[in-house]
């Protein structure tokens, strides 16, 4: 009897570890307003990044031409490192929502040259 309970718990532990991968996602720091054409005259991308998210905006993941909401960017480690690298080419290791419109970050770092 402990085996077999033993045994579905192990099963169940692997099956649920299957379903999520961490990815690495290739793009830029953006926010949810902007998008991928950021519009304040005279100001970097980073500038106007960080005056749309003081405003209210969300950050978010410019992968391509999709823009990909950010589920974790209220975390303190997360936000913190949105900031550091907003309007830059960077490279994130997270995990994709299943229907593609959102990622979870777990990190963040400048792509080596």
């Amino acid at each position: 009897m402990t085996r077999k309970i033993f045994g579905s718990l192990i099963a169940v532990l692997l099956a649920g570890s299957v379903s999520v991968f961490a990815e690495t996602l290739k793009g830029s720091i953006t926010d949810k307003m902007c998008g991928a054409k950021h519009m304040m005259e005279g100001k970097s991308d980073a500038e106007c990044i960080a005056a749309c998210v003081k405003h209210g905006s969300g950050y978010a993941f410019l992968e391509g031409d999709k823009v990909l909401d950010i589920e974790n960017q209220n975390d303190k480690k997360v936000a913190s490192e949105l900031a550091k690298h907003a309007g830059h080419e960077v490279e994130v290791a997270g995990t994709r929502s299943s229907d593609g419109k959102s990622v979870k970050i777990d990190s963040i770092k400048m792509p080596k040259k």
